[in-house]
């Protein structure tokens, strides 16, 4: 199966079941059977990547690397160069992380429901027109423009999914989820006025002068 397959929702998903590390390997650049997966694989890592180091995994514990089919010696240097890295590391969540277990699980589960979200796959599949041909209006992006674009979408969609999280766990106010998620509240505010748009939280009373919101029986 091409590389190109790959979930990066189902990357999260392992690591969230305690997987310490995960290398793909795809073919060379010009080499791919279908022309562009191993390229589309390597965005999608990249993407992921930059959202672990986001949340406080070592982004070293995902890795795309390639070789092709009749390089057995690079695929074995490849393994054992990736195996002693984690084995350097150590167990995920451990100190060879920003974030140690268990909250590093919590927080690859919301990273689970980012990149499996329509916003995070619509955005990386438009990356080579946008940084090729441009978007609608015809403006070409910069690498560096489309990561800070990619690191803003992540920042915002973790942060939607933490909230929601703790809103399935019991229903709170703007000022008591901010502190618990050390969200600025006005940010808080902005996505509980978005989601109840959406009808995913709803008002559930009002406790002295503060609004208190729940989730509604929409899934996460």
């Amino acid at each position: 199966m091409c590389t190109g397959r790959l979930d990066p929702a189902l990357v999260a998903k392992a690591f969230k079941g305690g997987i310490d590390g995960i290398l793909v390997v795809g073919c060379y650049f010009g080499d791919c059977h279908y022309i562009t997966g191993n390229h589309q694989a390597k965005a999608r890592i990249d993407m992921t990547r930059r959202l672990f180091r986001f949340i406080g995994l070592n982004q070293e514990r995902l890795s795309f690397r390639q070789c092709s089919s009749g390089e057995a010696s690079v695929f074995v240097e490849l393994v054992s160069e990736f195996d002693e890295k984690i084995r350097d590391l150590g167990p995920l969540g451990g100190d060879g992380d920003q974030v140690k277990a268990p909250g590093i699980f919590q927080k690859l589960k919301a990273a689970e429901a980012v990149l499996a979200g329509e916003k995070i796959r619509w955005v990386i599949g438009k990356r080579t027109p946008f940084l090729e041909t441009g978007n609608m209006y015809g403006e070409i992006f910069t690498e560096h423009e489309f990561n800070r674009a990619i690191d803003m979408i992540i920042v915002e969609e973790m942060e939607v999914q933490e909230i929601l999280m703790r809103l399935k766990q019991t229903a709170s106010s703007v000022k008591d989820l901010a502190a618990d998620l050390a969200i600025p509240p006005a940010r808080v505010f902005r996505y509980i006025t978005a989601l109840k748009r959406k009808g995913m939280v709803a008002l559930s009373k009002v406790a002295g002068r503060s609004p208190i919101f729940q989730m509604t029986d929409q899934e996460v």
